[in-house]
């Protein structure tokens, strides 16, 4: 496990012994790429990661299913993304999808998005999707949240590198601010959850330990004082794990 501050988030999640089918479903998920590619570097974000770390972890509703999976692969440049795509389909458990270049349906249930990072980076931390390069994405945060990852043990024996809460918040407002006005109400629902619910998740008592400022005011209010934590926590991990942490203020 990569990260310094045990206070901060556990290093690692055990799921193994779940009999939900989504988490079955995604343990297959894992076991199929890493038949196909098992030196990969890849790490689950987005609603999924939300759901492991919020609903399976602790029990607190994120107030919207998802079938859908996102996964962040750390390539060296597009060849080894095309390369990847034609792996996984040789094991006849995906099928591309001839519309959306990134998406692929994984043994007929379950939608996958493949966002590639890493040596595909444009300097400014964007993506250009090929041939003509007019599809440009963000992937700003995800160097930073496969560094701060945390381990989840999944049924048949499988492990997945997740982003940790905070991370995933920062992965969150960046979505946000890239589309919010084209895509309304995809990704402000899941920064409200994050931020109503940080405590929640494993962080009360560091309410009291680490910032003891916002109990003992005179108006605290339990989710105001979870936002900040949470945002304190972002804030740490991006300096520890950022190319640049001196921008980080």
């Amino acid at each position: 496990m990569r990260l310094q501050n045990e206070s901060m988030t556990t290093s690692s999640l055990n799921l193994a012994n779940s009999q939900d089918p989504i988490l079955i479903h995604l343990a297959e998920l894992v076991a199929d790429i890493r038949l196909a590619a098992p030196q990969l570097q890849f790490l689950l974000v987005g609603a999924a990661a939300r759901d492991l770390l919020l609903f399976y972890a602790h029990g607190t509703k994120t107030g919207r299913a998802t079938e859908d999976v996102d996964l962040a692969l750390a390539v060296a440049d597009w060849n080894e993304y095309q390369e990847l795509r034609d792996l996984l389909v040789a094991t006849g458990h995906f099928e591309l999808d001839p519309q959306v270049a990134h998406k692929v349906l994984h043994r007929r249930r379950m939608e996958v998005d493949l966002v590639p990072f890493g040596g595909v980076e444009l300097p400014d931390r964007t993506i250009a999707w090929p041939p003509d390069g007019d599809w440009v994405m963000s992937a700003l945060g995800l160097r930073e949240a496969l560094a701060s990852s945390i381990s989840v043990l999944l049924p048949l024996g499988q492990k997945i590198d997740v982003v940790s809460l905070p991370m995933l918040l920062v992965l969150k407002a960046l979505a946000w601010a890239d589309r919010r006005t084209r895509e309304r109400g995809r990704d402000a629902p899941d920064l409200m959850v994050i931020l109503k619910t940080y405590l929640d998740a494993g962080h009360a008592e560091r309410l009291y330990s680490e910032a003891e400022q916002l109990s003992s005011a005179g108006k605290f209010d339990y989710e105001s004082a979870g936002a900040w934590l949470a945002g304190s926590d972002a804030r740490i991990l991006l300096r520890q794990f950022s190319a640049d942490p001196e921008q980080i203020e």
